[in-house]
């Protein structure tokens, strides 16, 4: 995947055939079953009008369909969009109304969530189309993927972006596969032998290139995980011998806190934490437990996601990793300037994954992306003197849940869609178990019962406040913004 034109289907090509690139439901997938079922899928899709350039949505699980339809999308030159198909269908037309897919493949969960009547984009089942494609599958093949050139397009990834409001970053080919390089130059890195569980969910940028595509590009083994289940997580992680175990904060305090034997990790050559900050506590509770250590890493979807990570140095509990090889990082104060060693700053960040963009809203994509390519991420963090980063605050109003970014913004637009509400300021809170927690402060007519019948009909589980505050009054300011502050 070097000089002008690359495709990352091209990840699965050149491993031995008999070598495992998947379980999934207990079934093991090797790579020349794998390249025969992308190779059929990919002529399906192609019947069907998928070519250079086509965006194509898909509402799947951590399955086999969705590793497949992946893969034959990018072969032929499309673009993918995953979609989280538990979220509810109204968010999933805001998104889809942004890039304009040319059809959604529905996975097994998709079927069971979405509302057709909501969907205004075509709807094709990709349960069968990957069963035609399984059945129709030889034993190997060669998959012809289509040359691109290195900064086209390949994933447009949901997100709420700075403002609240629905955003697709567009990241390319060159993003992901950068961090690919990137990784390997890291030891341990992934190799060939090793095994990773796949729970962190594809949809969602860490699961789908620092674990799926990573994975596949080294040649090793996934194994799929549906919907996280602690105790089932573990018991996978043994069955299969796992050596690199990553997950998202709350993953790792349920592991810890689990019922399965203390035994569960002693395959577990490396553990990785990501997505949000992980606390001590769970950190040390792993180490006594299981006797591994998690090395946390730092990324957003719009840095593919990779920025830093623990690198094979000591590792250092409170830190999130040193800088990746080929990134460049910063610590700004207000004014831009960089600020010493030990101070606080913004971080801004310069490399080959940085996005290419918002699709179709150039004012949000130049409010963070400045045109010497610098990332403003809106976070803030400290350098020690060995290089390691520590993060401390953020600048940006979000909340992180469960490793997701919730925006305010967008539930305060939720709450006051319900009948009854005259205003609504959302705030975070810390939470044992998430990390952080959604909370509403509410003005207004509208019960408790009434706001959460509402919001679970407009945002995805981890997007709805689990705590309400009801008041009299709201506290604004004169320019008409909510002052969180006084209510956090």
């Amino acid at each position: 995947m070097d000089g002008g034109h690359m495709n990352l289907a091209r990840v699965i090509d050149g491993h031995a055939a008999d070598s495992p690139a998947f379980v999934d439901g207990g079934r093991t997938v090797g790579y020349g079953e794998l390249r025969a079922r992308v190779a059929e899928m990919r002529s399906a899709l192609a019947d069907r009008g998928v070519g250079v350039g086509s965006s194509v949505a898909i509402a799947s699980g951590n399955d086999g369909a969705m590793v497949v339809s992946l893969l034959a999308v990018l072969s032929l030159g499309g673009v993918v969009m995953p979609l989280n198909p538990t979220s509810p269908t109204p968010e999933l037309t805001r998104k889809l109304d942004v890039a304009e897919p040319m059809m959604l493949l529905v996975g097994n969960a998709g079927r069971l969530y979405l509302d057709d009547d909501q969907i205004s984009v075509e709807m094709v089942d990709l349960v069968e189309l990957d069963a035609a494609a399984s059945a129709a599958a030889g034993a190997d093949a060669v998959v012809v993927s289509v040359d691109r050139p290195a900064d086209a397009v390949a994933f447009h990834l949901a997100t709420s972006g700075v403002s609240g409001a629905a955003k697709v970053a567009m990241l390319s080919h060159e993003n992901l596969s950068f961090v690919h390089e990137a990784m390997k130059q890291c030891e341990p890195s992934i190799h060939s032998g090793d095994v990773l569980l796949g729970v962190l969910p594809f949809t969602h940028i860490f699961g789908l290139n620092a674990v799926l595509l990573a994975a596949l590009e080294a040649g090793a083994c996934v194994v799929l995980q549906q919907r996280f289940d602690a105790e089932e997580s573990l018991q996978l992680v043994r069955q299969y011998g796992v050596t690199i175990l990553s997950g998202a904060p709350p993953m790792w305090h349920r592991w810890a806190n689990s019922d399965a034997p203390d035994d569960s990790l002693q395959t577990v050559q490396r553990a990785a934490s990501g997505a949000a900050a992980l606390p001590l506590g769970v950190f040390e509770r792993v180490r006594e437990r299981f006797g591994v250590e998690i090395g946390q890493g730092y990324g957003l979807t719009e840095t593919s996601p990779v920025v830093t990570l623990a690198r094979g140095a000591a590792i250092k509990p409170s830190s999130v990793g040193q800088v990746l090889p080929g990134v460049e990082v910063a610590l700004v104060d207000e004014s831009g300037e960089p600020v010493d060693v030990g101070d606080e700053g913004e971080i801004v960040v310069r490399g080959p994954g940085v996005f290419l963009g918002y699709l179709r809203d150039t004012e949000a994509t130049e409010s963070i992306l400045s045109g010497d390519g610098w990332l403003w991420t809106g976070d803030v963090g400290i350098f020690d003197e060995d290089g390691y980063l520590f993060l401390v605050d953020r600048i940006k109003d979000i909340v992180i849940v469960s490793g997701f970014n919730v925006y305010p913004a967008e539930v305060e637009t939720a709450l006051m869609g319900c009948a009854g509400v005259s205003g609504a300021i959302v705030t975070g809170t810390a939470d044992e178990e998430t990390g952080e927690a959604v909370v509403a402060h509410v003005s207004g007519t509208a019960t408790r019962e009434q706001l959460e019948a509402h919001v679970a009909t407009q945002l995805s589980r981890y997007k709805r406040p689990t705590r309400y505050h009801f008041h009299e009054d709201l506290p604004i300011a004169p320019n008409g913004k909510a002052i969180r502050r006084a209510l956090r």
